[in-house]
């Protein structure tokens, strides 16, 4: 893998980040036993794996690696972590620690794990220790970042992921045509591992035994392309040939990472078409699984699996998908129309209420809806009608309104 092959050896190596680089730098060359711990945040590929491995290389630690959110429990961490703090003066060479994912612990939730590792690290001052988190917010992070020295870590800019970009090609010996390497630079959102991932697997496709292929086709027309294809090859390959990407959305997830989620695509698609409840099932299920798999293979960062995804997915659901089509919203129509033509005539009522008793329209639906299904759902409420008048609303839609606030 690109990404195990080019990661730095040493600091100096590394792209991005110079001034998190050359702090963290100073605090292990000047690290005394009794030294708070060190605390890397930034967001996914930014480089706090890498410079932890580059500094024990550098200085001649022995690196002990735990990803703390796999071993979430006060019991794991203890039996993991004492042993090598109690002996950590009979190894051979000095010992760094390095914590991984650190925001992945909860306190309560997972069973003490926040508070044993609070005082695990008052217990390892006679070891340099560095955490590395993704998330700046929550408890975890809070509590961590009172009792640590913190280095924040930002996504590498474009022009930089570029220049990086260029030089693995140059060094592979591969080409990219400049439209693929923008995309992939743009986005990987300052992510050097998602970068170097993703340019991996379009390079390795695009010498597999295919014709080039250009990876700019609309996520609409590759979608359709998709649930029309002949044949599981054609499905791969029309998958392949989409502007987007499996998204992860605990790495943020805006309106245009949404837009461009293969396997959202395929999702609003599916609950949009017209199929009977099994086949729809069968659908939806093939789905959550290749969901936990992508959420899986980000947890555990096994990169080099995602290349296999759209094989997966086609195979599991290539004959149930047969003669659907794309659709980009993931509420069908029939109730996105019903939710916003209710909402439409709602907001009308509260309005009105609001000005006839001079009232704020937080405090009309706070105290005064409750009884307006009541009101709009007898019949012969003079009320009822004056509001249908007054706002051209007929009887037959109040009494839907009201039908659906009394459930």
């Amino acid at each position: 893998m690109w990404v195990e092959r080019y990661r730095p050896k040493s600091i100096i190596e590394m792209v991005g980040n110079e001034d998190a680089r050359l702090e963290t730098y100073r605090w292990l060359a000047g690290w005394r036993q009794g030294d708070r711990p060190l605390l890397l945040i930034g967001p996914p590929g930014t480089g706090k794996t890498t410079m932890a491995k580059a500094l024990a290389n550098e200085f001649g630690y022995e690196l002990f690696e735990l990803n703390a959110s796999d071993e979430r429990t006060k019991e794991r961490l203890e039996h993991l972590l004492k042993p090598l703090l109690e002996n950590a003066n009979i190894y051979s060479k000095r010992v760094l620690l390095f914590l991984d994912e650190v925001d992945g612990l909860h306190g309560t939730y997972d069973r003490g794990g926040l508070s044993a590792l609070l005082s695990i690290l008052k217990d390892a001052s006679s070891i340099p220790v560095i955490m590395a988190a993704n998330s700046d917010s929550g408890e975890v992070i809070k509590e961590l970042r009172r009792v640590s020295k913190v280095v924040r870590m930002r996504g590498i800019p474009p022009r930089l992921l570029l220049l990086y970009l260029e030089h693995v090609l140059e060094s592979e010996g591969k080409s990219m045509s400049i439209g693929d390497r923008l995309r992939v630079v743009v986005e990987c959102n300052g992510d050097v591992r998602s970068m170097l991932n993703m340019a991996q697997s379009l390079v390795g496709m695009g010498v597999s035994g295919m014709e080039p292929i250009s990876y700019s086709t609309p996520i609409d027309d590759a979608i359709n392309s998709f649930f029309a294809a002949r044949n599981i090859e054609e499905a791969v390959d029309a998958l392949g040939r989409s502007e987007g990407f499996y998204v992860d959305p605990s790495f943020g997830y805006d309106s245009e990472k949404k837009r461009i989620d293969k396997l959202g695509a395929l999702y609003s698609s599916i609950i949009n078409a017209s199929v009977d409840i099994d086949r729809m099932a069968r659908l939806l299920e093939a789905l959550s699984y290749a969901d936990m798999l992508i959420a899986r293979m980000n947890r555990l960062r096994m990169w080099s699996m995602f290349r296999y995804l759209d094989g997966i997915i086609a195979y599991s659901i290539f004959n149930d998908s047969r003669g659907l089509s794309y659709s980009q919203y993931d509420i069908p129509y029939n109730l996105s129309s019903k939710v916003f033509n209710e909402g439409r005539v709602l907001r009308m009522i509260v309005d009105a209420i609001a000005s006839r008793l001079h009232e704020s329209r937080h405090n009309v639906v706070a105290y005064y809806m409750p009884y307006i299904p009541l009101i709009l759902g007898r019949k012969g409420s003079s009320t009822a009608v004056r509001i249908g008048e007054d706002y051209s609303i007929t009887i037959d839609e109040l009494e839907s309104i009201a039908k659906s606030l009394a459930m």
